[in-house]
């Protein structure tokens, strides 16, 4: 019964706590701008970097016409203008059209590979002898909230030290100009 009583407790002053923040961030003024929030009342924006697909085929591919192709989305440098601190939770805000939308179903975080000078990501992959596998984004799993009039407060736990990249989608129509605009950060 102690035990028991112990539990609820827990569960009351975790509820408490959550309960107890309360962002007061502005939203960002623009639609596709993100914020990574400091605290409650605080939030820098994150820095948004031009990047191109870059296809590289094996060598057996020209020799004997067997091997891969992949393509990688690349970002030149190592890191991003953009830093967070480890901590168990990252919270961001980023402005959408409006916030009727799921937006796990065109916002997408991901984990770059650093290589050289650079940042990158596969995001298609084709060989001779097996499927053809492209816009394979493997996003980083968030909780979502509606935020502010169109705004949404993402929320990602347990993040790994690395680089980091944002790519928002447009749910309504494709927008040509930013299609190659990542929005990135650094985990310490």
């Amino acid at each position: 019964m102690k035990r028991v009583f112990s539990m609820i407790f827990a569960l009351v002053c975790a509820f408490a706590c959550v309960s107890a923040q309360n962002v007061t961030v502005p939203e960002p003024d623009f639609i596709e701008e993100t914020l990574l929030l400091t605290s409650d009342t605080s939030a820098v924006k994150l820095t948004r970097e031009n990047a191109t697909i870059k296809t590289k085929i094996g060598a057996s591919v020209y020799l004997f016409g067997i091997g891969k192709a992949k393509s990688r989305l690349t970002i030149k440098g190592r890191k991003s203008a953009s830093k967070a601190e480890g901590e168990a939770t990252t919270r961001l805000i980023v402005k959408g059209a409006n916030n009727n939308t799921d937006p796990n179903s065109f916002i997408n975080i991901f984990k770059f590979q650093v290589k050289g000078n650079e940042r990158r990501y596969q995001v298609a992959e084709a060989g001779t002898f097996s499927p053809t596998e492209k816009n394979n984004l493997a996003a980083i799993e968030y909780q979502a909230k509606k935020y502010g009039e169109s705004s949404y407060l993402l929320t990602l736990t347990n993040l790994e030290p690395g680089e980091y990249g944002i790519y928002i989608g447009d749910p309504y129509t494709e927008n040509t100009k930013n299609n190659m605009k990542i929005t990135t950060f650094t985990v310490k």
